[in-house]
């Protein structure tokens, strides 16, 4: 983003943001805010970035937004900053405002939540702050079934953050998610975000690829031939481009897909987080 179009971007702070003219398509955010870390100095600092994550949201106009890492206080920020979302989920540590959470925010001047909820990646999902497979941080994932008053359709949005020590606990997560998808009972459409720490070989990736509900990484069904200095999403706050691929969209085949971007421009030369966005646009099925 340049300079121009930051500071375009941060005259508009406080102003409602205005709904997208692209017909019945949706764009998605995955973006991981990078929690409030006291070890952070200077320009990796929250207060340093926060702006510069609202400005990312105004220049790009989600529909949707996943986010990964969002503490009480950071969210609060954003809502500041970006009014015009809803937001659904709780903290893990209470399902409330305590510990990091993985909400959904959802443009308030077009979707209605029907049914909404979070649940833990554990083997006891319904019960506050569990953690079973021997994962040291407590993991959520954050749903909801929407109505999208735009398009008059509903769709379902997953929204997760796996963990970074324990495979087990990433593939028992994926597992575990992709059965409360299926427990819908709905066709679709679907899309699952999330900080996945789980590179593309992984084989949790397979697991999802070949579930029923036809989910497909929509960054490389576009970009098949992209090169890792195009795919790489977290950077560490070194602004390189070739850093692991991590963070995910998918969505249902039944999707049209549009387009799909790493969002690696830095803000007023300040990286808004340590991973990129990850941006797609998708079409509603029979569009």
């Amino acid at each position: 983003m340049s300079w121009k179009r930051w500071m375009a971007a941060v005259v508009l702070l406080g102003q409602v943001v205005v709904a997208d003219e692209g017909g019945d398509e949706l764009r998605v955010l995955c973006f991981n805010l990078r929690y409030i870390n006291d070890g952070d100095r200077g320009d990796r600092t929250w207060t340093a970035r926060r702006d510069g994550v609202a400005a990312v949201i105004l220049e790009d106009k989600p529909d949707l937004i996943g986010i990964q890492e969002g503490l009480r206080p950071m969210l609060d920020d954003v809502q500041a900053r970006v009014p015009g979302f809803f937001e659904i989920g709780g903290g893990r540590e209470d399902g409330l405002a305590k510990g990091e959470a993985a909400p959904i925010f959802a443009r308030a001047d077009r979707f209605t939540v029907l049914k909404s909820g979070t649940f833990w990646l554990s083997d006891t999902p319904e019960v506050v702050a569990s953690a079973t497979w021997g994962n040291q941080v407590t993991r959520i994932c954050t749903w909801a079934r929407l109505y999208d008053r735009k398009a008059k359709r509903e769709l379902w949005f997953f929204n997760t953050h796996l963990d970074h020590e324990s495979d087990l606990a990433r593939a028992n997560g994926v597992k575990l998610i992709l059965q409360r998808i299926g427990e819908t009972g709905a066709k679709g459409p679907f899309v699952f975000t999330g900080d996945f720490n789980a590179l593309p070989e992984n084989p949790l990736h397979e697991a999802i690829l070949t579930s029923p509900q036809g989910l497909k990484d929509v960054w490389l069904e576009l970009n098949p031939e992209a090169t890792p200095a195009e795919s790489g999403t977290a950077h560490g706050f070194s602004g390189r481009k070739d850093g692991i691929r991590i963070d995910y969209v998918y969505a249902s085949d039944s999707f049209r897909f549009v387009s799909a971007e790493v969002l690696q421009e830095p803000v007023g030369g300040i990286y808004p987080s340590d991973h990129y966005p990850v941006r797609v646009t998708l079409g509603y099925p029979g569009r």
